[in-house]
């Protein structure tokens, strides 16, 4: 594996504390205002965090399993129902989230030479392997972490 490989991973292992960290600093009262209609609040960016990471978790399983996987795009509110985010229970999410991506990162941690160099078929993207998806995981959960933040400290002018 290589050392890019092995960077990606590791910092995916830190992104549950780094989010539940951000959570606890924001008041309750916060975290389910919607900046505007429509848009997500700062709760349903990190239930949707959760609720990604099974699909995640999912593709790479596919990856280990198939020699030239095929996938469907996964895009909340047009593929994905996301109307039920700001219902669920966010401790119980982020829970959820630590124990998979703990899982996630165990099995990436033993993906093999061969794993790495399969190539998927994916829709919306002219290429598609495991380091991309690993590579697009972890700029997917900062993305929403970013959005968490920002959510919180802008001023509504700003957004």
């Amino acid at each position: 594996m290589d050392n890019e490989i092995q960077k990606m991973i590791s910092a995916l292992s830190y992104t549950p504390d780094i989010l539940k960290d951000l959570i606890k600093d924001i008041p309750e009262p916060e975290r389910k205002k919607r900046s505007r209609p429509g848009k997500w609040s700062i709760h349903e960016n990190a239930c949707h965090l959760a609720q990604a990471e099974k699909m995640i978790n999912q593709r790479f399983v596919i990856f280990t399993e198939e020699e030239q996987p095929k996938f469907d795009p996964y895009l909340p509110g047009d593929t994905v129902n996301d109307n039920g985010l700001i219902d669920l229970d966010l401790e119980k999410e982020m829970s959820s989230f630590r124990e998979l991506r703990k899982y996630t990162v165990a099995m990436l941690r033993f993906f093999s030479p061969e794993d790495w160099e399969k190539e998927a078929s994916h829709p919306e993207y002219y290429r598609y392997n495991p380091k991309i998806l690993l590579r697009h995981t972890l700029m997917h959960d900062h993305f929403h972490m970013y959005r968490i933040e920002e959510l919180w400290l802008t001023k509504p002018e700003f957004l």
